[in-house]
């Protein structure tokens, strides 16, 4: 990396951002992951719920759960929004950082990680 590459990443690039995405991680995390016991995330089931709330509305005709599947779907919809958000935030954030990295940053060789590699990843 030349001065004037690395300059340009001091200059445009605040590495406090990063730590932000890990913020926006962990909200994903409370909405999508498992809970105790490996039972699924708390929105698949509030997401079959509905289903089930939409196929007695909609498909029967009986509107005795319509308030419960209108309630369902806002609190549903807010709690996407808020994966939506977290996860653009992450992306905005990685692609700063991508478009600032000078080529040289993705040119590999022999001695380099592979590129389809995913070991890396691994957080244990």
């Amino acid at each position: 990396m030349t001065e004037q590459e690395w300059h340009n990443l001091y200059e445009n690039f605040e590495t406090t951002w990063l730590l932000d995405a890990v913020g926006h991680i962990d909200t994903l995390r409370s909405h999508l992951s498992d809970r105790d016991s490996i039972r699924p995330p708390q929105m698949r089931d509030d997401m079959l719920q509905l289903h089930q709330l939409a196929m007695d509305v909609i498909n029967n005709g009986w509107d005795g759960q319509l308030r419960r599947m209108a309630f369902l779907a806002v609190a549903l919809e807010d709690l996407t929004m808020d994966v939506m958000l977290a996860t653009e935030a992450i992306h905005k954030t990685l692609s700063r950082l991508l478009a600032l990295l000078p080529q040289e940053a993705f040119e590999f060789d022999d001695n380099d990680l592979p590129i389809n590699d995913d070991s890396f990843l691994d957080s244990e």
